[in-house]
């Protein structure tokens, strides 16, 4: 009987993949909206007004949060779909969303978060001239921020490189 009921227990895995897909649908939404939005910004700036525009970098920047939107939207589905190829049922899935296990997994939502960062880190440089006319700013804030995603990022690699499953002979499965 405690069998079966755990075998059952694996489709409460379905309760966090149906989360991932609300949250993957809201940011997909989201994003899409950011970018339609910088779309008719674009469309819209007269002709002899693009190289001195000051709406330029407000657009960059959106264009930016927008993409980052829908990068981790893709990370949410690509983790709900492994999540419940994994646990649930196998599905026919593309290569670039196909898993075999949990830390094939991981690592593929470790290369969403290292690409998110990325982005994040090219909105903070958006704001650098801003910060180099502050009296009170020395631009450490940029070289913190840099270096703290850096340190993150080598981590995430560590783990997905060195920290995989290994067989009894010691060696790396993945």
């Amino acid at each position: 009987m405690l069998s079966r009921l755990l075998a059952k227990a694996r489709y409460l895995t379905v309760v966090p993949v149906l989360g991932l897909l609300a949250a993957c649908s809201s940011l997909f939404v989201m994003g899409g909206r950011l970018i339609l939005h910088q779309l008719w910004v674009a469309l819209n700036i007269p002709k002899g007004q693009l190289s001195d525009n000051p709406i330029l970098p407000t657009f960059e920047v959106e264009s930016l949060q927008g993409i980052n939107l829908l990068l981790v939207g893709t990370g949410c589905l690509t983790l709900a779909l492994g999540m419940f190829s994994l646990f649930v049922q196998p599905l026919r899935l593309p290569t670039s969303f196909r898993v075999d296990n949990f830390h094939e997994l991981k690592g593929q939502f470790a290369n969403y978060v290292i690409l998110a960062m990325a982005i994040s880190f090219l909105e903070n440089l958006t704001h650098l001239p801003e910060m180099i006319a502050d009296k009170n700013s020395s631009g450490s804030e940029i070289f913190y921020s840099g270096a703290g995603m850096t340190l993150v990022t080598f981590a995430l690699l560590a783990f997905k490189y060195w920290g995989g499953e290994r067989n009894e002979a010691g060696e790396s499965e993945d």
